[in-house]
């Protein structure tokens, strides 16, 4: 997806358009009315690969609205998925079959696989897996963490194994599990971003939403995933209006001129 910049003759660092396999921008959707999507998209869409309506907020929003926000996505090319809380209702209720011909029959792209705040095996985690891809016909996008409880470094690992041999297209890494308050867990980031293939593999930032979370601590946050894994690591919960900044980010054009010559 080439687009026609500003300033031709003033050369930027430039770095590989979509579709890319690596170096994906998720942005979160709080529900940006229709006519801010749209501006989003036709301002920043080269920018953004993959976009997740937050939550559960794809069940509060009205039908004929989220059916046409998914649709604005998708004529920018940009995927789309809801949040994995969403999942977990269903699965709490009995009412996976209907929940995933649903997340078809609206027209998005994945379906998202989480136990953020759910208490089940890593089986029955891949069993769901694989009905959403045998059954569905979906694309599945893993969850790994939780906003509730506590993980082991081991077994985030064994979780993000089991996600991949089920055969999800990708994972998000629970920011949780990344980072301490406001300290970036460097040790486990860097156990997983040498197990897993980079393409596969998605790191959440922090959500300013959160208790605690500044948005100076998510910039430092997503300045130091570049800084350590390159301009081509997949980066999640990335605002709207934090998408210049990120894309600035990678291409190491925000904070320094070493790119300049």
């Amino acid at each position: 997806m080439q687009i026609e910049t500003a300033f031709q003759e003033v050369q930027l660092p430039i770095r590989q358009t979509k579709p890319r396999k690596t170096g994906k921008t998720m942005m979160i959707d709080w529900g940006l009315p229709l006519s801010q999507q749209i501006s989003v998209a036709k301002s920043a869409g080269a920018y953004i690969d993959m976009a997740k309506i937050a939550g559960t907020i794809a069940g509060l929003m009205p039908k004929d609205v989220l059916k046409q926000k998914l649709a604005n996505y998708q004529s920018a090319d940009i995927s789309t998925s809801q949040g994995g809380l969403f999942t977990e209702y269903a699965y709490l209720q009995g009412k996976f079959e209907p929940f995933f011909k649903e997340v078809s029959e609206l027209g998005f792209s994945a379906v998202e696989i989480s136990d953020n705040l759910l208490n089940w095996s890593l089986k029955e985690k891949r069993q769901t897996i694989r009905l959403a891809i045998d059954d569905f016909d979906l694309k599945v996008l893993g969850e790994v963490g939780r906003k509730e409880g506590f993980m082991s470094d081991d077994e985030v690992i064994e979780d993000l194994e089991i996600c991949l041999e089920a055969g999800v297209s990708a994972v998000f890494v629970e920011a949780y599990e990344l980072f301490a308050g406001e300290e970036i867990r460097s040790a486990p980031i860097a156990r997983i971003a040498k197990m897993f293939p980079p393409e596969k593999i998605i790191y959440e930032l922090p959500v300013v939403v959160l208790p605690g979370i500044s948005r100076e601590f998510k910039h430092k946050t997503c300045s130091w995933m570049v800084e350590e894994f390159g301009g081509d690591v997949n980066l999640a919960n990335v605002e709207w209006d934090e998408i210049w900044m990120t894309e600035m980010l990678r291409r190491r054009i925000a904070d320094n001129l070493d790119t300049a010559s």
